[in-house]
C-alpha cells in the first residue's frame, strides 16, 4: 500500500510540475520562451522517471528478478508522459471569450506549492516505509539471535571445554615462524603433512619442539566439547574465526606425529591420534555456519586418509585394535551440514536486518553481481524498501528448501535424485527470482551439498578398508576385492551415495588397494588420485588408497 501511494504521489508530482509550467508559459507573450517553458513541463518529469525505468527493466529482463517493479514504474512514465501531453493540449488551448489561453488562468504559485507537496508526499512516504523495514529488520536481528541460539550446542563445562587449550597449541603454532613460512622445509612439511618424509630430520625435530604442543592438542581433542568465545547474540558476517581455520594447523601438526608414529611400529598411539584428528574436525564443526561445517569435514577427510596409512602398516598383533568404540564411532559417522544451514540462515537474517537499518553498506551486494549496470544501482533507500522485502522472502524459501535436502541426505537419500530436486529449486529460481542475495547463495549451496555426500563416501571407503585391513591380519593377504568382504566381515558393502544404488567400487593396483565412489559427475574416472598427485581434468572420484 505504502509503495502505491509513492507512485501516485510521484507522478502527481510529474503533473503539477508540467502544470505550473504551461501555466507560466501560457502567461508570457514570447514564443520562443512558451516553446521553452513547454518542453521544461513535458521532458524534465520525463527524464526524471526514465532512469528508474531503466533500472527496473534491469532488474526484470536482466537479472530476471520477480520482485522488479517494472510495470508499476512504466505505468507511472506512461501516465506522466501522456499526462504531461494532455496537460500541454488543454493548457494550451485558445479561449475566445477570454482571449487568452486556458492556462492563463491556472495559479502558478499554487500549482507550484502542490508540486512540492506532492514531491514532500512521495518522499514522505518513502521515509515512512524505511522506517517499516528498519523495525522489521530489528526484528529480524532478533530472529537470527534466537535462532543462533538454537542451533549452537550446550555450552561444556569448564573442565570439559577444549577451547583454552587449542587456543594455547594455535599460539605456539603461530610463534614458530618457521612452520607459518611455505617457504621454509618446516611449513613445506605442514603443507604436504600427507606425502612428506615424516622420517625426516626436519620433521622428527618439529615434533620433539612442539612435543608440548601435540601434548595441548591431544587433550583439547580428547574433551567432549569446544566453545570459543564469541557472542552468537548477534550473528554477523563480519565475525571473525580465527580459532577454527587454525585448528587445521593443529590438524596437520597431529597428523604428521600419527604418520610418524605409525612409522615406528607404534599402532596404537597412532589410531588413537588417527581419532583424535577427527575429533578436532568435529569440534571445528561444532559451531553452526558452513564455514565452520566445511573446516570440521576437510580435517576429518585428512583423518580418513591418515587412517588409511596407519591401516598398512598394522601387523597381526594390532588386530584388536580395530574394534576399538571410538574407531568404530569414527568411521561410521560422517559429517552432516543441516545444523549448519539452521546457523547459516541466521547469519543471512542478520545480514538482511543490517541492510535495512543502514548498518551494512549495498555496496557489498552491488559489487557481488555484475547483472545491474553500475550507473544503474539503485540507493540504499530505494532498495530498502522496494527490494528488501522480496530479498528476505527468497532468502528464506531457498534456505527451507536446501535445509530439507541437507536432512534428507544423511537418511539414505541419493545423490542423483538429490540433484533431480536440485535442479527443480535452480529452475524455479530461474523462472521465480525473488532477489539478488538468495540467487547469489545457490551455487555455494549446491557445492557443500556435494561435499556432505562426498564425507558419507569417504567413511563407507573407510569402513571397507577396516574390513580389508582385518581379513589381511587374519588371512595374511588383502582380498581380491571389496565383494569378497561379504557376508563374514561386512554384513553389505556400503552403498555409493553418489548413485541410485551402486555400491562402492574397489581397485586393486600394483602399490595400492583403493575404495571409492563414483563422485558427482555420476561416471567411473578410474578410483581416486594418489596422495600429492596433480588433478587430472574430469576425475572426480571420491575414495581412499591403502598402501598393499
Amino acid at each position: 500500500m505504502g509503495q502505491l501511494m509513492f507512485y501516485l504521489a510521484a507522478v502527481a508530482a510529474c503533473l503539477l510540475w508540467s502544470a505550473a509550467f504551461v501555466a507560466a508559459a501560457a502567461r508570457t507573450d514570447r514564443t520562443w520562451l512558451r516553446r521553452l517553458l513547454v518542453a521544461v513541463a513535458v521532458v524534465v518529469p520525463l527524464l526524471a522517471v526514465a532512469p528508474w525505468v531503466l533500472l527496473t527493466a534491469a532488474l526484470a529482463f536482466r537479472v530476471g528478478l520477480e520482485t522488479n517493479w517494472f510495470a508499476p514504474t512504466l505505468t507511472a512514465f506512461v501516465s506522466v508522459l501522456v499526462g504531461g501531453l494532455w496537460v500541454c493540449r488543454a493548457g494550451l488551448t485558445w479561449s475566445p471569450a477570454a482571449n487568452r489561453f486556458v492556462a492563463a488562468t491556472w495559479p502558478v504559485v499554487g500549482l507550484a506549492a502542490g508540486f512540492v507537496l506532492a514531491k514532500a508526499c512521495a518522499f514522505g512516504t518513502l521515509v515512512f516505509i524505511d522506517n517499516a523495514v528498519a523495525a522489521e529488520g530489528r526484528m529480524l536481528r532478533v530472529e537470527a539471535a534466537q535462532m543462533m541460539a538454537a542451533a549452537l550446542p550446550p555450552a561444556p563445562a569448564a573442565d570439559d571445554d577444549a577451547a583454552p587449550l587449542y587456543v594455547r597449541a594455535i599460539e605456539a603454532i603461530k610463534a614458530d615462524k618457521t612452520v607459518g613460512d611455505p617457504k621454509s622445509p618446516e611449513g613445506e612439511a605442514m603443507g604436504g603433512w600427507l606425502t612428506v618424509d615424516v622420517g625426516s630430520p626436519v620433521v622428527a625435530a618439529m615434533l620433539a619442539r612442539h612435543a608440548t604442543t601435540l601434548d595441548l592438542v591431544r587433550r583439547a581433542a580428547d574433551r567432549p566439547g569446544c566453545q570459543f568465545v564469541r557472542d552468537w547474540t548477534r550473528p554477523s558476517i563480519s565475525m571473525p574465526l580465527p580459532e577454527v581455520q587454525n585448528l587445521r594447523q593443529s590438524a596437520r601438526l597431529l597428523a604428521l606425529a600419527a604418520r610418524s608414529e605409525s612409522a615406528a611400529g607404534d599402532a596404537a598411539a597412532a589410531l588413537a591420534d588417527v581419532v583424535r584428528i577427527r575429533r578436532i574436525g568435529m569440534h571445528a564443526a561444532s559451531e553452526p555456519t558452513l564455514v565452520c561445517g566445511l573446516v570440521g569435514q576437510a580435517i576429518d577427510t585428512s583423518a580418513l586418509q591418515v587412517l588409511a596409512e596407519v591401516l598398512s602398516r598394522l601387523g597381526k598383533p594390532d588386530l584388536p585394535l580395530l574394534d576399538g568404540l571410538s574407531l568404530r564411532d569414527f568411521v561410521a559417522t560422517p559429517i552432516v551440514y543441516q545444523r549448519h544451514f539452521l546457523g547459516e540462515e541466521a547469519f543471512g537474517l542478520a545480514t538482511l536486518a543490517d541492510l535495512a537499518d543502514g548498518r551494512l553498506s549495498l555496496d557489498f551486494l552491488l559489487e557481488a553481481t555484475q547483472e545491474v549496470p553500475g550507473l544503474l544501482h539503485p540507493g540504499p533507500l530505494l532498495y530498502r524498501c522496494f527490494l528488501l522485502p522480496a530479498e528476505e522472502a527468497g532468502y528464506r524459501s531457498i534456505m527451507h528448501h536446501y535445509q530439507n535436502l541437507y536432512a534428507y541426505a544423511p537418511r539414505g537419500g541419493r545423490f542423483p535424485e538429490i540433484k533431480k530436486q536440485i535442479g527443480a529449486i535452480e529452475d524455479g529460481l530461474e523462472k521465480r527470482r525473488e532477489g539478488i542475495f538468495s540467487s547469489l547463495m545457490v551455487p555455494a549451496l549446491r557445492s557443500v551439498l556435494a561435499r556432505q555426500v562426498s564425507g558419507q563416501a569417504l567413511h563407507g571407503a573407510a569402513e571397507v578398508l577396516v574390513a580389508a585391513t582385518r581379513a589381511r591380519l587374519q588371512t595374511v593377504a588383502l582380498p581380491g576385492s571389496a565383494a569378497d568382504l561379504v557376508p563374514e566381515r561386512l554384513a553389505v558393502l556400503p552403498i555409493d551415495p553418489f548413485t541410485t544404488d551402486a555400491t562402492l567400487r574397489s581397485k586393486t593396483t600394483d602399490d595400492a588397494w583403493a575404495v571409492y565412489s563414483i563422485g558427482p559427475d555420476g561416471e567411473d574416472d578410474g578410483g581416486p588420485l594418489p596422495p600429492g598427485a596433480e588433478d587430472v581434468e574430469g576425475n572426480d572420484d571420491v575414495g581412499l588408497r591403502m598402501a598393499r
